[in-house]
């Protein structure tokens, strides 16, 4: 059932309760009704977008300014996924290189996962060379509300509430006893449990765990991670550039990946550990049946803009374009880079807002450089296209076209004990007995790999894992 405000209702009934309808929340809640666990989900937004709601998501920053928060999350009815690009793939084995479980551990729920975003179980890699290969991504066009919505509503095992925000949780001996939330009218509902688990995003999760220890005098005081190590990837505009689709398949043969869209490169794990570097990719659109003049007046645009711009105004009256290239990069955990509460700003529900103490590394310039360096060399070899890297990253300067800041990462990492992170490798907070943390939140690392796919599977994983609790 879907419930447009939180009604008072029998929670003894419900064993689990989750907080937030993203990805993370509803992927959780499906697993558990498959193991005829019932659930409860409470979501701070409405069914359908609302600027008012939206609004209470936005956050201060220091040192380098982000996307907006506002706009980077969404608050409503299947979380982010209302808005996110749908690539998907999973992590490889040197992604979870810091991460207290092994890849076998979540690629056991790769079919499932698939199922769920309605994509192929099919993530093809060829290398090309020893520093780059050619990766395959699948897209989905899942939207999470409008997916389950009717599911959900349907549902004799899962119980959604909508308008209702939480604000802490309280504690008592090592367990949570209780989550205080907020009506969007402003009356108070406490809601029992036996379990509960934070699904509330790569921003919100940290920001409710660091409200409930000033609300509930030191709860996670043994634990100073909360926050910390907090990530994104760094996508950005690499360059500009021309890649010939037949040449492209010709060179590579039996090995060249056929499928539509973009053709993506990635930096292979002999290249990352050769320069000590981190991974990398690279996408950009191919060019099909070109006429052989006009590829090579783009080519010159490549290497050459101001002659390639009066060329093709001569020869065709018009301006002609070097595709562009774009980068995910990943983004290396630093403890400095974390989320903090400004307790001089709150929102309506006198929860303070947060902010993000963020500095965007060197490293992703210098691997930026490397991998273009690479692939620029690859294609003028083999007469396969043209590159022109971006000025600033040939000259290893952080002031780049970041293209937008939408994968939050970290602030609640997994790990083996509270020293290095804030839960274990089961998700449950280290020192509370029924607290679980799910989503982007808890990687220890990110990769370049768009997070959905991972967390899904992460899901699935706790879902399994709360029904031998509950036993």
């Amino acid at each position: 059932m879907i419930y447009s405000k939180f009604e008072d209702i029998d929670t003894s009934n419900y064993p689990v309760v989750i907080f937030g309808s993203g990805p993370a929340g509803i992927t959780l809640a499906l697993k558990l009704e498959r193991k005829k666990i019932n659930s409860i989900v409470i979501e701070a937004g409405d069914e359908d977008f609302s600027e008012n709601s939206q609004n209470l998501y936005k956050s201060e920053f220091t040192l380098d300014k982000l996307t907006e928060t506002s706009n980077s999350r969404l608050r409503q009815l299947g979380g982010t996924s209302g808005h996110w690009g749908g690539w998907c793939k999973p992590f490889d084995d040197y992604d979870l290189k810091s991460w207290p479980i092994n890849i076998n551990e979540i690629n056991k729920y790769k079919d499932q996962t698939c199922e769920i975003l309605d994509i192929k179980n099919q993530f093809r890699k060829s290398k090309i060379n020893n520093s780059l290969e050619q990766i395959e991504f699948q897209y989905s066009k899942v939207r999470f509300a409008e997916k389950y919505k009717n599911y959900i509503k349907n549902s004799k095992n899962i119980s959604l509430f909508l308008n209702t925000q939480l604000s802490h949780f309280n504690e008592d001996r090592g367990k949570i006893v209780n989550a205080v939330c907020i009506a969007n009218e402003g009356k108070k509902k406490i809601i029992n449990s036996k379990i509960f688990v934070l699904a509330a995003g790569g921003i919100e999760n940290s920001r409710i765990l660091l409200w409930t220890n000033i609300q509930s005098k030191g709860l996670l005081n043994n634990n100073e991670n909360i926050g910390k190590y907090w990530m994104t990837h760094s996508w950005i505009l690499g360059g500009a550039g021309v890649l010939e689709h037949e040449k492209l398949s010709n060179f590579m043969k039996n090995n060249y990946l056929d499928y539509e869209g973009p053709i993506h490169f990635a930096s292979t794990l002999e290249h990352i550990k050769n320069n000590k570097n981190i991974s990398s990719a690279i996408y950009m659109n191919p060019e099909k049946e070109e006429k052989k003049y006009k590829q090579i007046i783009k080519n010159i645009l490549c290497v050459a803009p101001n002659y390639g711009k009066e060329l093709s105004s001569r020869f065709f009256g018009k301006s002609l374009k070097c595709g562009n290239i774009f980068m995910h990069i990943e983004d290396l955990a630093n403890v400095t880079n974390k989320i903090y509460l400004d307790l001089n700003q709150t929102d309506k529900f006198s929860i303070p807002i947060v902010n993000i103490n963020y500095k965007r590394s060197i490293d992703t310039v210098t691997t930026a450089k490397l991998l273009l360096q690479e692939f620029s060399e690859f294609c003028r070899i083999n007469s396969i296209g043209r590159i022109a890297m971006h000025e600033n990253i040939y000259n290893l300067k952080n002031n780049l076209d970041y293209l937008g800041e939408y994968h939050h990462m970290g602030g609640t990492r997994m790990g083996q004990n509270a020293k290095d992170s804030v839960v274990d490798k089961n998700l449950k907070v280290h020192g509370i007995e029924n607290l679980y943390i799910a989503g982007s939140s808890v990687f220890p690392s990110g990769g370049y790999k768009n997070p959905t796919f991972t967390i899904t599977q992460l899901s699935l994983r706790l879902g399994d894992f709360l029904k031998e609790e509950l036993i």
